[in-house]
């Protein structure tokens, strides 16, 4: 089981506002408890590297408090016990943050006025999906992880099976149960059974933004599409009967939907970036992007996670490059994200080239206006 944590855009933009000194370490690392100790030692590293930047903007006091904050981590045996694939530290003289990631990060030590948060853009854009399997006899949801791994999740009222919510078997008999019967009788009760699962199942997605993939038969699956209120809810899902399908049937099923939705948002994205060109509203230069993404004037943004770019950028946009990392420079194509975001901008994090043109890297916008 992975022990990751979530991060939403509130508390990610919340991070974005901070200011000061500000030290950001991301590592690998392994969820298994005896391979632990290698990742330990990544940290230490990392944080050796981080105070030694840390020296530019921090005084020794500050140096002392934080480095205190990570050695104690280091030596904490319980938190390595509980980790997954990736591990964010985001530390200031004040506090430390830490973020278990469902996904690999590379090394990272970066130290600033602000955090670099490019890393958790993942967080933000998780490639994994809640399942909801439902049959007659049983209802289950599940988190599909980013480590393809199938969790079962604990909601509160979600119905055990049909007949706890209609006192009903649904056998699709003529026999008469007070005005419901036959065909007429059983999709009134259908209704009633799905309505009552998607109540509960609500309260557990809604505000996310990880898609929801229905496992059942196709007529349920159209009945629950046209009582559902989740704006992420996935057109295609995993079609005929769970019950008695073992879970790993489910797993397995899951992702080629994940990919597919994930190709076709990015589609969309291509699509509305080609339709823009001929109002001027589409653009690749990184500087003129910095401007107009802090006028609020960037509607979609496609980025690169892992370009980096060290520099400035003004309270204005204006963009100061540099050929060096220093604390006293940072990531902007970070910073651009954030501003993007801040105003209220959708951005569409990409790795490879198969994933989008290399004229779009590291990074393209569509504009609210010319």
């Amino acid at each position: 089981m992975l022990y990751k944590d979530t991060i939403r855009e509130k508390q990610f933009l919340k991070l974005a506002a901070e200011r000061g000194v500000c030290v950001s370490i991301f590592l690998p690392t392994t969820p298994l408890t005896q391979d632990a100790q290698a990742d330990r030692i990544v940290l230490k590293n990392l944080t050796k590297d981080a105070m030694e930047q840390a020296e530019a903007i921090a005084d020794k006091r500050q140096i002392q408090t934080m480095t205190a904050y990570l050695e104690e981590l280091q030596e904490d045996d319980k938190f390595w016990q509980f980790q997954a694939n990736g591990l964010g530290i985001l530390v200031t003289p004040e506090s430390i943050k830490t973020y278990r990631l469902a996904y690999a990060v590379e090394e990272a030590a970066e130290v600033s006025d602000r955090f670099y948060l490019k890393p958790l853009m993942s967080a933000l854009q998780p490639m994994s999906a809640y399942v909801l399997a439902i049959s007659q006899k049983s209802v289950k949801l599940y988190e599909f992880t980013a480590a393809q791994e199938l969790e079962s999740l604990d909601v509160s009222d979600l119905p055990a099976d049909f007949s706890e919510v209609t006192k009903r078997t649904l056998q699709r008999d003529r026999a008469p149960a007070g005005k419901l019967q036959g065909d007429e009788g059983a999709e009134i009760l259908q209704r009633q059974f799905l309505r009552a699962v998607e109540s509960a199942v609500r309260s557990v997605v809604s505000g996310s933004n990880m898609p929801l993939i229905l496992a059942t038969t196709q007529e349920f699956q159209a009945m629950y599409q046209s009582l559902n209120s989740y704006d992420m809810l996935a057109d295609k899902g995993v079609d005929g009967s769970t019950e008695g399908l073992p879970e790993e049937e489910i797993r397995q099923a899951i992702p080629p939907i994940i990919k597919e939705l994930r190709q076709e948002r990015i589609q969309q994205w291509l699509d509305l970036y080609y339709q823009r060109q001929s109002e001027s509203r589409s653009i690749t230069d990184l500087a003129t992007i910095a401007k107009l993404a802090t006028r609020g004037q960037v509607s979609h943004l496609l980025v690169e996670v892992d370009a980096v770019q060290y520099g400035t950028l003004s309270a204005m946009g204006e963009m100061t490059l540099s050929d060096t990392r220093s604390a006293e420079t940072y990531d902007v194509i970070n910073e651009i994200v954030i501003r993007v975001i801040e105003n209220g901008g959708e951005v569409l994090g990409v790795l490879t080239e198969a994933e989008a043109p290399k004229e779009l890297k590291p990074m393209a916008a569509v504009l609210r206006w010319a």
